[in-house]
């Protein structure tokens, strides 16, 4: 088939989950044979249009200044009118990953046979992320927001989604029955390496010399890395060998900074911001304890699989789809709530329980068991071809 993936990512860099979700489905929809292109935005003025991403594949990008309004909106719909008129003719089928291309794309004329992927709403990433619940101008925007939501998930053909979680959340929020919403859990590429031997050699070169928990999360409101920061401010007396380690950036940084100084562990908490792959997983690998302490809207949770392929347990709020993904692997645990006084509790608990070399390779074979991509891939791919 020839197929078009329409994103509001690009496919260049793996920034976090969407990314990362959208890189392994065009590797997944070429290795099964298919012709694939890729359209996205422009993710900033002065990129380039077009250029070639994994497996070789054709990104097109539609002309965007960044705008998130309505201009931005006219703006996508008017660029995808352009590019429709263009290529319409390429293509069998659409797999859409996000909803605001897409949409500019029903707009430019697009009717083709579509699967819709659903990782997460984007009016409530909104909400969480601008805090403005209780903001008119905010919540008259999220309502928009939800409304082109709704136009681009009911006229899909079918609709994929990662976690039980956010098949039911299709239901309550927009009125999609279950039956159209298939579920496909999120896979995890097995690491490299992982031995104690190069867990040693991390830790030496880190110079990390006690227990550590880290986490990797975009800096803001909903992933919760203040609660993190909070029990670390409650174990510091207690457990004052103990170190936490946050990866990421994001729009918190310097108010997470300021809390880590006023709660007396601004010495013991680092926060690395970017790193590369390699580095991120370096930490993975010598790290005794991942924390997710998400506040809201966890669609699935990549992050978890990915410290888990490590040997790294988690530790995890007890929120959406944690619920579900969490303690499907051992040595996971959830906190008893969604409180610092619970994931402290919880590290507390963890660093009790002996975890070996046996432990973390246990926990690698549990996870590529259950969650190997092969597994999402031939889901993906069947629901694809059904749309022939």
């Amino acid at each position: 088939m020839r197929l078009l993936v329409v994103a509001d990512v690009s496919a260049e860099e793996i920034h976090g989950g969407a990314e990362r979700m959208l890189t392994n489905h065009l590797r997944a929809l070429n290795d099964a044979g298919h012709s694939v292109t890729l359209l996205t935005r422009q993710p900033k003025e002065g990129a380039p249009l077009d250029l070639m991403v994994c497996k070789g594949i054709q990104e097109h990008r539609l002309p965007y200044h960044g705008d998130r309004g309505w201009q931005g909106l006219w703006q996508l719909k008017n660029e995808a009118v352009k590019w429709w008129r263009s290529y319409g003719e390429d293509f069998d089928a659409v797999i859409s990953e996000q909803p605001f291309t897409m949409w500019a794309l029903m707009r430019a004329g697009c009717q083709l046979p579509r699967l819709q992927v659903c990782y997460s709403f984007a009016f409530e990433e909104y909400l969480t992320r601008h805090a403005s619940r209780w903001n008119p101008k905010g919540r008259f925007i999220a309502i928009a927001m939800r409304y082109l939501e709704g136009t681009v998930y009911h006229s899909a053909d079918r609709l994929l989604v990662l976690s039980q979680y956010t098949r039911k959340r299709f239901h309550e929020v927009f009125n999609i029955s279950g039956k159209r919403v298939e579920v496909s859990p999120g896979g995890v590429e097995m690491p490299s390496g992982g031995s104690e031997c190069s867990r040693e050699e991390a830790r030496n070169e880190l110079q990390w010399h006690g227990p550590v928990v880290v986490t990797l999360r975009n800096l803001v409101p909903r992933t919760g890395v203040d609660l993190l920061v909070e029990a670390a401010g409650i174990l510091k007396d207690e457990l004052p060998e103990l170190r936490w380690c946050v990866i990421g950036r994001g729009a918190l940084m310097e108010a997470l900074l300021a809390q880590a100084v006023q709660s007396g562990v601004g010495e013991r908490v680092e926060f690395t911001g970017f790193l590369s792959e390699e580095d991120v997983q370096k930490r993975l690998f010598a790290a005794d304890i991942f924390m997710l302490p998400t506040r809201d809207l966890e669609g699935f949770g990549l992050v978890t699989l990915e410290a888990n392929a490590c040997g790294l347990p988690v530790v995890a709020t007890p929120v959406t789809a944690n619920k579900e993904v969490v303690p499907s692997l051992p040595f996971n645990r959830l906190a008893d709530a969604v409180t610092a006084e619970a994931l402290a509790d919880a590290v507390r608990q963890m660093l009790l329980v002996e975890y070996n070399d046996d432990s973390r390779q246990a926990l690698r074979d549990a996870v590529e068991k259950k969650y190997a991509w092969h597994l999402h891939d031939d889901e993906l791919v069947k629901a694809v071809e059904a749309l022939q």
